[in-house]
C-alpha cells in the first residue's frame, strides 16, 4: 500500500472525530485504537462480547463499556486502550462515524496491507515538537542492528514504536522501553505483523529490563535518544548497576554507556554531531571507546533529516565486547543518499543499497577505514569529514608529507579576546574587530565598533589588545576568515584595538622562523582555507577548537617565500591605499552638480 493511502487512511479517520474536539496529537492516538479494535476483531483475538461490529454500533451505550474493558485487558491490549483516551468522557455518538468508516474499509480489504510505520512516520511531525523519525532513518538504524534470527533486540526511547516495529520480525524478540506513558507504541505493535513488548520507564533513572537485580542482557540495542538532554547529578550518584563509571550529566554520553551495558553484539545509536569532537564528558567517552575498540563504524548524516530541528546527527555502531583495531568511517552525506524536499530539508534515498555498501567493509570514496592508533593521534574525534577526505584534502595532504612542515603552536601564541562588557561612567572606549572588519587583501584598514571596558584592563588585559602585524582568525561562526593588524595600530588604551568574541589572535614571536606576514598569507590562501576547514567542527555553528588550531601543520617557506610574501602583502597595501583613494574622489566628481545646498 502507497504511504499516500496510509496517511489517507489516517487522515480521514481524524476528519470523522473533529466532532470530538481533540488535540491533533490524541486525534491520532484514538484513531490508531478505533483502527486496532478492528484489527483484534477481525482476527478473532477478541472474544465476541469485546469485538467490533455493526450491531455494537447501534447500542452507542454499550460502546463505552466495550471499550472501558479493553482498557482492562492484560498486555498490549491493556496498554493500547488504558494509556489513551479518557473513555468514559467521549459521547459514544461521536464515536460512531469513525467506528463507521473503520468498519467500511476492513470490509473493503483496505485495511489489510496497513502499515502503522508508513503512516505515522510521515505525519508524526504534525502531532509532536520531538524531532520526528523519518521511515527513511528508521529503515537505516534497523538494517544496522541487523538482528538475527532468536535474538533478543533492545529498543528504549522509541515513544512512537516505529523503530521498533522496524527491527521487529516473526523470530525475534523486541523489548520496547519508552520514559512516555503513551498509547501509540502499544498501538503499533498491536498494528504490525509482528509485535513487540511495550515497557514504560526512563532507560536512564530507573531500567525496566532487570532479571535477578541485573540488567538483562540483550542481543542487539538500537536507539534514537532525545537530543540536547541533560540529567541530575543525581543519576550517576544513584545508578545501582555501575553504568557511569564517570561523572557526567551528557545525556548522550549516559544513553551511550547505559546500551553498552544491556547489550552484547551490537549498539546502533543516533547522537548529536558534538559527541564526536566535544571535550570534557564527551572527549573521555570518546577515548575510552576507541582505546577499548568499541566503536565499530560511524555514519556521517545529511542535514536537514529531522523535520522539527535543525540538529545534525550521526550515528555509530559500536561492539560492546570490543578489540577491534579499525573504526569504519562512511559518509551518507551524498548525492546518491540524499535528495532535496524543500530548500532547508532532505530526505534519505537508495537506503537498502547504503546498508549493503557499509557492511561490505570495503573502502569506497565515501567510505574508509582509520585505525584506532591514527584516532587516538587525532584527539579521539570521530567526525567523519577527519577521515573521509574530499581529492582537494588528499592532495593537500600528499603536499604536506612532500614539505617541511612545523605545527602553528610553535610558530605563535594564541591570545584570547578581551572581556569588554562595562556601563560604568568610567570606562575607557575601544575598537573591536570582527568578521566583517577583515579585508579580502592588504591589512586591516578600519575597526568595527565602539566598545567599553573596565578602567582595570588597562593593566590586567594589556597584553589582549592588538598590537602591530597581530593575526585575527574568525574561530566561530565565518570560520577561517583573517585579517592582519597594521603597522599603526593604536597603542593598548584607549581607543586601541582588540579582537571580537569569535576570533582568536595569533601573536609572533620576533624570534620565529616565519614572519607574521608570511604565515599571514598562508592561511589567506586557498591552501590554507584547505588546512583551516580541515579542522572545522560544530554541530549548528561551525567552529575551530583551540586545541585543534594549536596542532594545525604550516608549511615552512624558506627566506626568498617569505621576502616575496611581505612584498606582496605591502604591494596590496598599498593599491588598496590608491583603491580608497579613486573611490573617495570618484564620489566627489559629481556632488556639486544638483545639490540641495
Amino acid at each position: 500500500m502507497e504511504a499516500t493511502m496510509q496517511e489517507k487512511i489516517i487522515t480521514q479517520l481524524q476528519e470523522s472525530l473533529e466532532a470530538i474536539q481533540l488535540t491533533s496529537a490524541k486525534s491520532l492516538e484514538l484513531a490508531l485504537q478505533v483502527l486496532a479494535w478492528v484489527k483484534l476483531s477481525s482476527t478473532g483475538e477478541l472474544s465476541d462480547d469485546l469485538s467490533l461490529s455493526t450491531t455494537l454500533l447501534d447500542e452507542p451505550s454499550r460502546l463505552l463499556q466495550v471499550l472501558t474493558r479493553l482498557a482492562q485487558e492484560g498486555d498490549l491490549i491493556g496498554q493500547a486502550f488504558a494509556n489513551g483516551t479518557d473513555f468514559g468522557r467521549l459521547d459514544p455518538r461521536l464515536l460512531q462515524p469513525a467506528l463507521t468508516l473503520a468498519l467500511r474499509l476492513d470490509q473493503a480489504g483496505m485495511l489489510k496491507n496497513f502499515d502503522p510505520v508508513r503512516a505515522i512516520s510521515s505525519l508524526s511531525s504534525k502531532f509532536s515538537q520531538e524531532p520526528d523519525l523519518p521511515l527513511e532513518v528508521t529503515a537505516l538504524l534497523a538494517g544496522l542492528a541487523g538482528g538475527l534470527p532468536g535474538e533478543g533486540v533492545y529498543v528504549p526511547w522509541d515513544s512512537r514504536g516505529t523503530l521498533a516495529a522496524s527491527v521487529t520480525s516473526a523470530d525475534t524478540d523486541v523489548y520496547l522501553e519508552s520514559p512516555i506513558l503513551s498509547a501509540v507504541p502499544a498501538l503499533i505493535s498491536l498494528l504490525s505483523d509482528h509485535r513487540f513488548q511495550v515497557h514504560y520507564a526512563d532507560p536512564i533513572r530507573n531500567p525496566s529490563a532487570v532479571e535477578n537485580g541485573q540488567l538483562r542482557q540483550f542481543d542487539v540495542a538500537v536507539a534514537f535518544p532525545p537530543m540536547g538532554i541533560r540529567y541530575s547529578a543525581d543519576v550517576t550518584n544513584n545508578d545501582w548497576f555501575s553504568r557511569f563509571p564517570e561523572k557526567t550529566t551528557s545525556g548522550a554520553v549516559l544513553a551511550i554507556l547505559h546500551l553498552l551495558r544491556q547489550a552484547k553484539r551490537r549498539v546502533v545509536i543516533a547522537v548529536s554531531n558534538s559527541l564526536l569532537f566535544s571535550a570534557g564528558a564527551e572527549r573521555s567517552l570518546r577515548e575510552d571507546l576507541v582505546r577499548q575498540g568499541k566503536v565499530e563504524k560511524v555514519i556521517s548524516m545529511p542535514a536537514g533529516l529531522l523535520a522539527n530541528t535543525n540538529i545534525a546527527f550521526s550515528i555509530l555502531v559500536l561492539n560492546p565486547t570490543g578489540g577491534l583495531d579499525k573504526i569504519q568511517f562512511i559518509n551518507a552525506d551524498t548525492a546518491y543518499f540524499r535528495e532535496s524536499v524543500s530548500k532547508a530539508k532532505c530526505q534519505m534515498i537508495n537506503v537498502d543499497k547504503l546498508v549493503t555498501q557499509i557492511e561490505s567493509n570495503a573502502d569506497t570514496d565515501n567510505q574508509v577505514h582509520a585505525s584506532v592508533e591514527d584516532v587516538l593521534k587525532n584527539d579521539a574525534q570521530l567526525q567523519v569529514s577527519r577521515y573521509v577526505l574530499p581529492d582537494t584534502t588528499k592532495q593537500l595532504q600528499a603536499l604536506l608529507n612532500q614539505s617541511r612542515t612545523v605545527v602553528l603552536k610553535s610558530l605563535v601564541s594564541t591570545v584570547r579576546p578581551m572581556p569588554v562588557t562595562s556601563q560604568d561612567d568610567d570606562s575607557i572606549g575601544v575598537w573591536e574587530i570582527g568578521a566583517a572588519d577583515l579585508p579580502p587583501y592588504g591589512y586591516i584598514s578600519t575597526p568595527g565598533r565602539a566598545l567599553k571596558v573596565e578602567p582595570f584592563a588597562l593593566t590586567k588585559h594589556a597584553k589582549q589588545f592588538l598590537r602591530p602585524l597581530d593575526i585575527v582568525l574568525i574561530v566561530k561562526g565565518s570560520v577561517g576568515k583573517v585579517g592582519i593588524v597594521p603597522h599603526d595600530v593604536p597603542p593598548p588604551g584607549a581607543d586601541g584595538w582588540v579582537a571580537g568574541q569569535s576570533a582568536i589572535v595569533l601573536r609572533a614571536d620576533a624570534t620565529d622562523p616565519i614572519d607574521p606576514r608570511a604565515l599571514f598569507l598562508q592561511l589567506r590562501s586557498e591552501l590554507g582555507r584547505e588546512l583551516l576547514s580541515g579542522i572545522v567542527s560544530g554541530a549548528t555553528i561551525q567552529l575551530i577548537q583551540l586545541r585543534e588550531l594549536e596542532r594545525l601543520e604550516i608549511l615552512l617557506p624558506d627566506a626568498a617565500i617569505c621576502q616575496q610574501a611581505i612584498e606582496t602583502l605591502e604591494k596590496e597595501a598599498r593599491l588598496q591605499k590608491e583603491i580608497n583613494h579613486l573611490r573617495q574622489e570618484q564620489s566627489l566628481l559629481a556632488s556639486d552638480l544638483w545639490s540641495l545646498t
